[in-house]
């Protein structure tokens, strides 16, 4: 089968189309002919080698496609369901089959869009758990979102609303403000503007409720400098934005002091550890989706010649939305 594979740590050059044997599933396992992987800064992380990942790799943690073969302890999948997964853990779905843990695939209804359950998968769940979970966004609260055009942003600033969010501030290139006002955010900010955070807190009117910041360094200061006294600040993802900030690896705590705004971070992991959480979370992003209130927005679908391009974009801070790249 063909794979998208890493033989070196490196930038989007290292990767190459491979023809390796297909996976041999364990009994837990579903063998899935992949229709679509999706692209995370979590696939930049691992090709980059900052999560140590074991060499030589396939790509991917994240797809949709059609169940070939069943293991025997896989109870209530069958051959020829589509399925969505995906896996916290070592990459594996950029590649024609995969094989993937029963407990961490959600069937995909009839009729229901495959590359949007792709896009509700990590970034859905993300920004389901941050909203819902971490932050517990209250009706009036004024909400700040960066990389609001983002796969992750363009769906929290969704979700912030429908969690009653009373006023949606977001960052973005200001080529990305169009996509913001189509999203319903009331003011699209550029962050790369010196005085973005000062921008914020005018909008807000002294200081946002909560401060969403999925990149770290560059911005972390000024996303607690944004927030109002008691505010919540809530700086997520593995590296906190992989290409555009960096983990925050220092941090003066006597920033907080002045505001007294509360600091934590967020792994959506933690959010859908078993099962039951995990279909949960996933089944009311399926149901928000098919009842129209929550959009989608696909940025790109590369074909597998083309996924250093994908990775490219994804990496540069180019791209809208979700990027995924098909299989089949």
């Amino acid at each position: 089968m063909r794979a998208l594979m890493a033989r070196t740590y490196g930038g989007p050059e290292v990767l190459e189309i491979a023809e390796i044997d297909p996976p041999a599933p364990p009994e837990d396992h579903l063998l899935v002919r992949v229709e679509l992987a999706g692209l995370n800064f979590s696939d930049i992380d691992h090709r980059r080698g900052e999560r140590s990942t074991p060499l030589p790799m396939v790509m991917g943690t994240e797809g949709c496609g059609r169940v070939v073969q069943a293991g025997p302890r896989t109870e209530g999948f069958g051959v020829g369901d589509r399925v969505a997964w995906w896996l916290p853990g070592a990459p594996s779905s950029c590649a024609e089959l995969a094989a993937i843990p029963a407990a961490r695939a959600i069937r995909v209804p009839d009729g229901f869009d495959p590359k949007v359950a792709v896009a509700l998968m990590l970034q859905g769940i993300t920004a389901h758990a941050l909203v819902f979970g971490i932050a517990g966004i209250e009706p009036g609260e004024s909400v700040l979102v960066h990389s609001g055009a983002g796969g992750v942003g363009h769906l929290a600033v969704q979700l912030a609303r429908l969690a009653g969010a009373g006023n949606i501030i977001a960052t973005a290139s200001p080529e990305k403000f169009g996509l913001l006002s189509e999203l319903g955010v009331d003011h699209a900010i550029d962050r790369h503007s010196e005085d973005w955070h000062s921008q914020v807190r005018t909008a807000s009117g002294g200081g946002v409720d909560v401060a969403l910041d999925g990149i770290g360094n560059a911005t972390l200061p000024g996303s607690i400098a944004a927030c109002r006294r008691r505010g919540r600040c809530i700086l997520y993802g593995y590296k906190s934005g992989g290409h555009a900030g960096g983990l925050a690896t220092a941090f003066d705590t006597g920033l907080l002091g002045p505001g007294t705004v509360f600091l934590t971070t967020g792994i959506s992991f933690l959010y859908v550890r078993d099962r039951a959480a995990l279909t949960d979370r996933v089944g009311k992003l399926f149901d928000l989706h098919r009842q129209g209130r929550l959009k989608v927005k696909i940025g790109g679908i590369y074909r597998l010649d083309e996924a250093a391009d994908a990775h490219r974009a994804l990496e540069g801070g180019a791209s809208r939305g979700k990027l995924l790249v098909r299989l089949s």
